[in-house]
């Protein structure tokens, strides 16, 4: 009953939408779904599948460093324009700024430098590299952070990138509200200012450890962005986390002699293609998009998973600790880059609401249920 009772608390933990310039902090993906399923209805507004959805943003949905698509079918659309007047957004060109949210909350940007994240020589010395710099910034997360959660956690780059996002969303919410709501909000500063004054990762008691996997399980279940205390939009929490473990690696080095990047592109020696995080190779992090760091952070999660799971048989209390953050918060991560589980949720809303039939809902939901037994097979 305990972890309920904090997720239920945690709801209010979470940054509110405060205005970032030049972007919009309308979450058009919600809005679509809703618009969608309102004036044709589920069944024939989502009868596509994950790699179809992504086909319409991305150049090339099978290359891991797509580039994004110039003329993107979804704006071609009959009903778009119908679509985006209905949204409540402040800017002159309302189709160009819905569509940016789109490609911003689906993952199909990356971490160019110079280009996508601006890298200066304070950051590249905080965060152990340029390429590192890149990825640790897009995902919004403190330096101070940053280097703590890694140190923390050595190896278990996933675990350390959970801790890492869960504490920055942490740090918002003491910045951004007075201290004497913290107690009725949820509010607990102490469990930040415990962990990066801590050496010793045991140390961390059962107490905190829950804490900020609630924090960051209820981040990832809401599978939207996050705009922080100085108006800039966040990823969302999964592509967050998915992009400091890829900064993780990148500080960490290689024993590729020539890198995995040159400039802001892939190596031109190394693979291209989906299959090629296959064999938990790292990629050219800055060249790729959030969703292909994603793909590359589950695999390597179950790569880190298999490392401990022995120790943990064996009832080994840090082992015990780790899977306990595999089994929980980040198994959440597994599913969000498929737009099938996005959709029952929100069409799940919807219905609880009741603006549209509990059909439409349930065809959503046989849609994910379908996927996850795919997966787990």
């Amino acid at each position: 009953m305990k972890p309920l009772l904090r997720l239920a608390c945690l709801a209010a933990l979470l940054p509110g939408p405060a205005l970032a310039a030049g972007q919009t902090t309308v979450d058009v993906y919600r809005e679509l779904i809703r618009y969608r399923a309102a004036t044709v209805g589920a069944e024939k507004a989502f009868g596509y599948d994950t790699h179809a959805y992504v086909s319409k943003f991305l150049d090339n949905p099978d290359s891991l460093y797509s580039d994004l698509r110039i003329d993107p079918p979804i704006t071609n659309e009959i009903w778009w324009y119908d679509f985006v007047d209905s949204l409540p957004i402040d800017a002159t060109e309302k189709s160009d700024a819905a569509l940016d949210m789109l490609q911003w909350q689906g993952g199909f940007t990356k971490a160019r430098i110079g280009i996508d994240v601006v890298v200066d020589k304070a950051s590249v010395r905080a965060y152990r590299g340029e390429y590192a710099a890149a990825s640790a910034i897009k995902a919004g997360v403190d330096a101070d952070i940053f280097l703590k959660a890694w140190d923390m956690n050595g190896r278990m780059t996933t675990i350390g990138a959970g801790h890492a996002v869960a504490l920055q969303l942490l740090r918002h919410q003491v910045r951004s509200n007075a201290p004497e709501t913290y107690d009725a909000l949820g509010i607990k500063p102490g469990v930040l200012s415990r962990y990066l004054q801590q050496n010793n990762p045991e140390k961390i008691d059962a107490f905190d450890q829950a804490y900020l996997a609630d924090l960051l399980r209820y981040a990832l279940s809401r599978q939207d962005f996050t705009i922080d205390t100085d108006g800039h939009r966040q990823l969302p929490a999964a592509y967050r986390v998915a992009r400091v473990a890829a900064a993780f690696a990148d500080a960490g080095g290689y024993l590729n002699p020539h890198g995995y990047c040159r400039g802001n592109d892939p190596h031109p020696d190394e693979p291209t293609r989906a299959d090629a995080i296959d064999d938990n190779r790292p990629l050219c992090f800055v060249a790729a998009t959030d969703r292909a760091v994603q793909s590359w952070f589950r695999r390597q999660m179950r790569h880190e998973a298999s490392l401990i799971r022995k120790a943990h048989e064996n009832r080994d209390e840090t082992a015990t600790r780790l899977m306990a953050w595999f089994s929980g918060a980040l198994l959440l991560i597994d599913l969000a880059g498929f737009v099938e589980m996005g959709e029952a949720g929100l069409l799940g809303e919807m219905s609880a609401e009741g603006a549209i039939p509990e059909e439409e809902a349930a065809y959503a939901e046989e849609r994910a249920n379908q996927l996850t037994c795919r997966l787990r097979s």
